[in-house]
């Protein structure tokens, strides 16, 4: 199990990286293209996308990874044939629903009539992603993380290049949030022809045909998994939606609240889990991998998975930390030209290890088969991140909602974690790949800052201060070479 999921995480994170940093590039084109507050109208569709998605894909695909992983070759097809025809049926029902209800929604729920036509290009998508969701799902069960992931590049850069040709080929270098809609469209439809080609390669369409319906198991997985992730999408997309109006309750004008709106959810929240491709590829693969050794009886191969993927978890969240808390502001001036966004960044520091961590606690407490528990901390955890956006953002603005996040997350690890240690005695190791990382990678990137403010001043070349994250950089591997922070099954222990 341990080197499938090596491999898969390494294959996975791969092209996540690519994904994320194309992506990444694209949001900063959009946001200069179209301006932040078209930025946060187009960021207001996807807590519809986000709903509708689980509800014709994400806890059917979720099912079909567990069941693909347990069951004989022979059933395959049958397995993916149920998935198709309920993932589709849920599809096309929600694309006639939102297209002919976009002026509704925009306004009652959204509350932004521009956002009426870019819902009614994205209810195009839906039959598209759903497919492409099951056939990822089917992929994952059989510890292929290969095709999802061309699949994922591919997807990025269909999307990407057909926003980039329409905006210079068409608009002469501008762009529209409708422009970038379609992008989304084309690039699911791209998805979604690369993964059928993969899987008639190995399932035929002929044997799908065939394949004798399973409803029954599938929908007794699946229907569990998308109660818990509809009302836990709801409770996003009501915080989403309740953002703006909560900063026009703080005082800002309709387009600034909209402005901040799309910076924080479309520029720096990317920016801030864009490391966390790690922990989000190694968890899609997890779960199936602790389902089924847990279904074997594993319990030791379990512990030690779930202990090493916390800790490394952890580590990338601390590290990330340091660095966005020491360089927020340079981050956010030399890559968004914004001391705003470079603000949000240096906050959102505190929220990196707990989301990373967050993330991978999630996924093996469902490969266990607890949903339940997951489901219930989630919710507690949003409640009070939406109490927070409430009640303390109209009174401090954008700051109040971020210190929101960052207690939810807190308060979702601790409950995780806790349950973790009290059922299945695993150890966590919060000391030593917590606390004492805490303390040497922040002093390490202070002092690099320190010193390289000094160099900046003494030498008066731009950008030679940065080099003090060389030894920075050389200083934190030692580090964790020497307590085995990066090494299997870990013996030392740094002292106070």
């Amino acid at each position: 199990m341990k080197k499938q999921l090596l491999k898969g995480t390494i294959i996975l994170a791969g092209a996540g990286i690519v994904t994320r940093m194309i992506g990444f590039a694209y949001r900063v084109f959009l946001a200069g293209a179209i301006g932040e507050t078209k930025l946060g109208v187009y960021q207001l569709v996807f807590p519809v996308y986000s709903l509708c998605f689980t509800l014709y894909a994400a806890g059917i695909q979720t099912a079909v990874s567990q069941i693909i992983s347990h069951e004989k070759k022979e059933d395959h097809p049958g397995i993916i044939k149920s998935a198709l025809a309920l993932s589709l049926g849920t599809a096309i029902t929600l694309s006639v629903l939102l297209y002919a209800g976009a002026d509704y929604v925009a306004v009652a729920f959204l509350g932004s009539k521009e956002a009426a036509e870019l819902l009614r290009i994205l209810s195009v998508l839906f039959p598209f992603c759903g497919v492409t969701s099951i056939i990822n799902g089917y992929f994952y069960g059989i510890s292929d993380a290969k095709k999802p992931a061309v699949s994922q590049i591919a997807e990025q850069l269909c999307r990407v290049g057909f926003v980039f040709l329409i905006s210079f080929a068409v608009l002469d270098g501008g762009t529209s949030p409708a422009c970038a809609v379609w992008g989304l469209v084309a690039g699911e439809l791209a998805a979604n022809f690369y993964n059928l080609r993969q899987l008639w390669r190995l399932v035929p369409p002929g044997k799908i045909r065939r394949g004798k319906i399973r409803l029954k198991r599938l929908l007794t997985l699946s229907l569990p998994l998308t109660g818990n992730r509809l009302v836990l999408s709801l409770l996003s997309s009501v915080e989403s939606v309740l953002i703006p109006a909560m900063l026009m309750r703080y005082g800002h004008a309709p387009a600034d609240a909209l402005a901040i709106f799309g910076v924080l959810t479309g520029v720096v929240m990317p920016f801030v889990m864009f490391p966390g491709t790690l922990t989000n590829s190694l968890s899609v693969l997890l779960l199936p991998a602790i389902s089924q050794a847990a279904g074997a009886g594993q319990s030791g191969q379990v512990r030690r998975a779930a202990e090493q993927t916390l800790r490394y978890s952890l580590l990338l969240g601390v590290l990330t930390g340091a660095l966005f808390l020491n360089y927020g502001l340079d981050i956010g001036t030399l890559l968004f030209q914004s001391e705003n966004a470079g603000k949000l960044l240096t906050a959102l520091a505190f929220l990196c290890p707990f989301l990373y961590a967050s993330t991978t606690l999630n996924s093996i407490i469902n490969g266990l088969g607890k949903t339940a528990v997951t489901f219930l901390n989630s919710v507690l955890g949003l409640s009070l991140r939406i109490g927070f956006l409430v009640v303390v953002t109209p009174r401090h603005g954008i700051y109040g909602y971020l210190g929101g996040m960052i207690a939810s997350q807190i308060l979702i690890c601790l409950l995780d974690g806790s349950y973790l240690i009290r059922h299945y005695e695993i150890d966590l190791g919060l000391m030593n790949h917590l606390v004492w990382p805490c303390i040497f990678s922040n002093s390490v990137f202070f002092l690099a800052r320190f010193f390289g403010s000094r160099l900046d001043r003494a030498v008066s070349i731009p950008f030679t201060g940065y080099l003090t994250l060389v030894p920075a950089a050389i200083l934190l591997l030692w580090y964790m070479m020497r307590f085995n922070l990066i090494r299997p099954n870990p013996q030392s222990r740094p002292r106070a």
